[in-house]
C-alpha cells in the first residue's frame, strides 16, 4: 500500500508540475493544473453554484445505525485491528439495507429544497460505502451489496443537484490511497474531510489559528501530514478540471490555510458575518447530552422540527454562510415519518420564499433582534449542539438578491404591524431609496410601509395560520 501511495503521489506531482517545472510555463503542460503547494492551491475559487445553493443534505447511515438500533447506545472504540474488523463484520450482518432507494431518496432531498446532497462515504471503521479494489471491506463486495455512493450520484444527479461525499474515517493506515480512490471515481461537486485530516482533534489548544497551549498535546501526531494533506487536496482539484467540474474542498477550524477551500463549523453558528463563505453541517438529531452524542438515527432521539431549520436556515445566510443538514435514516435505508414531514414542510416554505434564501448575498448587517450566539470561545464548533439557540419574533435577518433586500422574521409578528429599526432612514437607506414593500407569499395583500428615522414601519396581514418565519421584500429605488 506504500508503495500505491508513492505511486499516486508521483502520479499527482507529474501531473501537476514541481514547483521548480511549475515556473517554466514550457514544461507544464495545463497552467490551469495545480501543483501540491499550498500558494497553488490557494488559487482556488469557491465556485458559484455553492454559493447561490445556501441548502444542503446528507446522510449519517451505515453499519453506526445498526449499531444504534441495537441499543447499543456507547459504542466502545476497538483497541486492536482485528477488534475492529470483528466488531465491523458483526454489524455488517444486519446491514442488509433492504429499503434503500436512491432514487426516492434524492426526490425527499429535492422536495427540502436542497441543492446538493449526497452519502458519508467512510465513517468509523475499515468499511467504506463504494466499490474499491483497494479494500474487500467495501459497500459491493459486502453488505449490502451495492454501491452506495455510485447510486446516490446518480440519482441525484438525475434530480438536478449537485453531489456530495464526507469523509470521516481518518485514523487507517491506507487512509489516503483509499480517499484518492473514491475521489477519482465519483469527482463529487463537494468534498469535506472530518476530524484529523488536520488539526480539529486539538482545537483545545488553538484558538481559531493561535497556538495556546492550553491542554496537553495530542499523544499521536495527526492522521495526515502537511505533505499529504496537499498531495490529496491537489489530486481533487485536479480530477475536477478533468471533468469539466466547478468543485470546493471542505475543511474544520484550522486544518489547513485559508483560501484553500472552505471553511466548515460542526453543529455551530456563527454569532457575526463572516467575510469569506461557509458552510456548517447541522444534525437533525436533537442530542440531550455528549453521552448520547452521535449523528446516526437512533430512536427516541428527539429531531429538530421544520421551524428551527428554517429559522438556522435565514440565519446562516444571513451571515454568508451555508447549511449542510444531517438528516439520519433508519438501518434499512429508510426515513421516519417525522423526518419526511419536516423534510417537505421546510421545502413548502422554501417554495414561498426562497428567493430570501438562494442566490442571495449579504446585507452591510446581518439582522437585528435580541437573540446573541454563544461564540464558543471564538471556535463556534458545538455552539449549537443540543438546539440551544433559540430565535424570537423580534429576531430579523437580511439577505440581498438584485434590487431587493429581504428582511425575514424569525417567528410570527403578533402585532399588526412590524418596525425594522435597521432600515431608519438615518442609517443605510435613506428617504427615496425604497420603492415598495411586501410580504412572501400574500400576492393580494395591500402593504402600507412608512420609511423615516424610526425605522421601515410595516403593516401586516393576519399570520393567524403561519408557523414558520415571515419575509417581508423590500425593493430599493434605482
Amino acid at each position: 500500500m506504500k508503495t500505491l501511495y508513492l505511486l499516486l503521489s508521483a502520479l499527482v506531482m507529474t501531473a501537476c508540475g514541481t514547483p521548480e517545472e511549475n515556473s517554466v510555463e514550457k514544461n507544464n503542460q495545463n497552467a490551469n493544473e495545480y501543483v501540491a503547494t499550498w500558494n497553488s492551491l490557494a488559487k482556488h475559487e469557491t465556485p458559484k453554484w455553492l454559493t447561490d445553493a445556501k441548502f444542503g443534505i446528507y446522510t449519517h447511515w451505515g453499519i453506526s445505525t445498526v449499531d444504534y438500533s441495537r441499543n447499543q447506545k456507547d459504542i466502545a472504540r476497538p483497541e486492536t485491528k482485528d477488534e475492529e474488523i470483528s466488531a465491523m463484520k458483526n454489524s455488517l450482518e444486519d446491514f442488509k439495507a433492504e429499503k434503500f432507494n436512491p432514487k426516492a431518496w434524492a426526490k425527499l432531498f429535492k422536495e427540502a429544497g436542497a441543492k446538493f446532497a449526497g452519502p458519508i462515504s467512510w465513517h468509523g471503521s475499515p468499511y467504506i460505502h463504494w466499490d474499491s479494489d483497494l479494500t474487500p471491506y467495501n459497500s459491493v463486495d459486502m453488505n449490502p451489496h451495492r454501491d452506495i455512493v455510485g447510486e446516490l450520484q446518480e440519482a441525484i444527479y438525475a434530480e438536478g443537484m449537485k453531489f456530495l461525499m464526507t469523509l470521516h474515517a481518518t485514523q487507517h493506515e491506507d487512509w489516503l490511497n483509499i480517499c484518492m480512490d473514491g475521489i477519482n471515481k465519483y469527482v463529487p461537486d463537494l468534498l469535506w474531510v472530518d476530524a484529523s485530516f488536520g488539526e480539529t482533534k486539538g482545537w483545545r489548544f488553538i484558538n481559531r489559528t493561535h497556538f495556546v497551549g492550553e491542554a496537553e498535546m495530542p499523544e499521536e501526531p495527526r492522521a495526515l501530514s502537511d505533505a499529504d494533506q496537499r498531495t490529496f487536496i491537489a489530486n481533487y482539484y485536479n480530477q475536477a478540471l478533468k471533468k469539466g467540474k466547478e468543485v470546493e474542498f471542505t475543511y474544520k477550524s484550522s486544518d489547513i490555510p485559508p483560501c484553500v477551500g472552505m471553511r466548515d463549523l460542526e453543529n455551530g453558528l456563527m454569532d457575526q458575518l463572516y467575510d469569506t463563505p461557509w458552510l456548517t453541517d447541522v444534525d437533525m438529531n436533537i442530542c440531550p447530552d455528549w453521552a448520547t452524542h452521535g449523528w446516526f438515527y437512533r430512536e427516541g432521539i428527539p429531531l429538530r422540527d421544520a421551524n428551527n431549520i428554517i429559522d438556522m436556515l435565514a440565519d446562516v445566510v444571513s451571515k454568508n454562510g451555508i447549511l449542510l443538514l444531517n438528516v439520519p435514516p433508519k438501518a434499512d435505508g429508510s426515513f421516519p415519518v417525522e423526518v419526511e414531514e419536516t423534510l417537505h414542510k421546510v421545502g413548502a416554505w422554501l417554495n414561498i420564499n426562497g428567493e430570501a434564501i438562494y442566490n442571495t448575498t449579504p446585507w452591510s448587517l446581518f439582522g437585528e433582534g435580541p437573540t446573541v450566539i454563544n461564540s464558543n470561545n471564538n471556535k463556534f464548533h458545538h455552539n449549537d449542539h443540543f438546539a440551544q439557540n433559540k430565535f424570537t419574533q423580534k429576531d430579523i435577518r437580511f439577505t440581498v438578491n438584485g434590487n431587493n433586500i429581504y428582511a425575514i422574521c424569525l417567528g410570527t409578528p403578533n402585532d399588526d404591524q412590524l418596525c425594522i429599526k435597521a432600515m431608519s432612514s438615518v442609517l443605510s437607506l435613506r428617504k427615496g431609496d425604497i420603492e415598495n414593500v411586501s410580504i412572501l407569499g400574500f400576492p393580494s395583500f395591500e402593504t402600507k410601509w412608512c420609511h423615516d428615522e424610526q425605522g421601515l414601519t410595516v403593516s401586516l396581514p393576519d399570520f393567524e395560520n403561519e408557523q414558520f418565519a415571515v419575509v417581508i421584500k423590500v425593493t430599493l429605488s434605482k
